[in-house]
């Protein structure tokens, strides 16, 4: 039995013992630096020494702990998604991917990890020169972050493809289960939302998963949606949530804005003044305390909003599941911005590290979706409302 460690294992405890090699010479080099004569030397050679054998211990230790877990099944049966048919089949090849995946990462870490920390040393030693020389306490926190940085390095590219491919693989085959729907990279109408005013101004945004197609007969398109403001410190998210939008079965005509008058889209009542839409005024003070309505069809924006329509609509922020939402009714099309009340984002993968059919993460993919599409019922159950209400 040949009882070499392998090629790509052999290479990283080589690699281990030279980073070892360059932390003791490094150590050596900064006693001297910081007290010349014989008591550097001495310091130098003692403690350099010592570093070194803790880092050939640990890296040593750390190789075959990344070679156990790359190859190691797992530690007990794993609760598995029941999985049927074309998504069946469409896990066990992503399984096989994530197994690919995993090693690629491994393998990859056993060099990078190394070479950061050659690189912390190096600078260490460049620091050395300077008025404020850093310890050798400095040095083991800088290899820390090393190994910390080898690791993402490794992991990073690989790691995020798998996810792509989970969700444009999986995100779709869940999503047909409710209907005549799929899942795709966002491609939200960023042009159409400047131009109505609907949301905050951005500086950029983030729109990664939409679901779309034919819900309860009429076209939908759900995008979850971020919207960031500033930069560096002054950077913050003026929108987390839902962008809904549906194409009504009746014609409408105009456009009509409904914001709130405070919080989030407060400052865009201001802004709607002086173009084409013109302040509504509406028989209900309750709704008119909470919000403003600007419309260039006066007509069409009262036969849109109905006493019904406007009590299921301020229902949306009294849930408890958005903040208080706003909507923009063009033609026939309303879209919906529904202010998330979480900070987590949906339709998340499971990592590389867990299996491809894990029960949590598809049970939660699914519950999503779902809660995805009780939004769409909120948002298609306000025009209904409107065209049953007694005229």
């Amino acid at each position: 039995m040949n009882a070499r460690p392998p090629g790509g294992a052999a290479r990283a405890l080589a690699l281990v013992l030279l980073v070892a090699a360059l932390a003791w010479a490094a150590i050596l080099f900064g006693a001297v630096r910081q007290q010349p004569g014989w008591e550097g030397w001495v310091s130098g050679l003692f403690g350099g020494g010592f570093m070194a054998l803790l880092i050939a211990a640990a890296g040593a230790w750390g190789v075959l702990f990344t070679l156990r877990r790359a190859n190691r099944p797992a530690a007990g049966p794993p609760q598995l998604f029941l999985a049927e048919g074309e998504l069946a089949q469409v896990l066990a090849e992503l399984e096989e991917v994530r197994e690919r995946t995993k090693q690629q990462i491994h393998a990859g870490a056993l060099w990078r990890i190394p070479v950061c920390v050659v690189g912390v040393i190096a600078l260490w030693v460049l620091g050395q020169t300077g008025d404020d020389p850093p310890d050798v306490f400095d040095l083991i926190l800088f290899m820390g972050g090393a190994v910390l940085a080898g690791y993402a390095w490794a992991a990073w590219a690989l790691s995020e493809a798998y996810r792509r491919l989970y969700k444009a693989r999986v995100l779709p085959k869940i999503a047909a289960d409710f209907g005549a729907l799929t899942w795709r990279h966002a491609q939200p109408p960023l042009d159409e939302y400047r131009r109505h005013r609907l949301f905050p101004d951005w500086d950029s945004a983030h729109a990664e998963d939409e679901i779309h197609g034919e819900y309860r007969g009429l076209p939908l398109s759900i995008i979850e949606l971020k919207l960031i403001r500033g930069s560096g410190k002054n950077r913050r998210t003026v929108f987390n949530g839902l962008a809904a939008a549906v194409t009504l079965p009746r014609g409408l005509s105009g456009t009509t804005v409904v914001v709130p008058d405070k919080g989030m889209f407060g400052n865009l009542a201001e802004r709607m003044r002086g173009g084409p839409c013109q302040p509504v005024r509406l028989e209900d003070p309750v709704f008119e305390k909470a919000y403003e309505v600007y419309a260039s069809d006066q007509i069409s924006a009262r036969a849109l909003l109905t006493p019904a329509f406007m009590a299921r609509f301020m229902a949306l922020a009294e849930s408890g599941r958005f903040g208080a939402p706003a909507a923009l009714i063009q033609d026939n099309r309303l879209i919906m911005a529904l202010a998330a009340t979480h900070g987590r984002n949906l339709f998340e993968p499971p990592s590389y590290r867990k299996p491809a059919a894990g029960r949590e993460a598809l049970t939660q993919l699914h519950d999503d979706i779902e809660a995805v599409l009780r939004a769409a019922d909120a948002v298609i159950d306000l025009d209904q409302a409107a065209r049953l209400q007694p005229r």
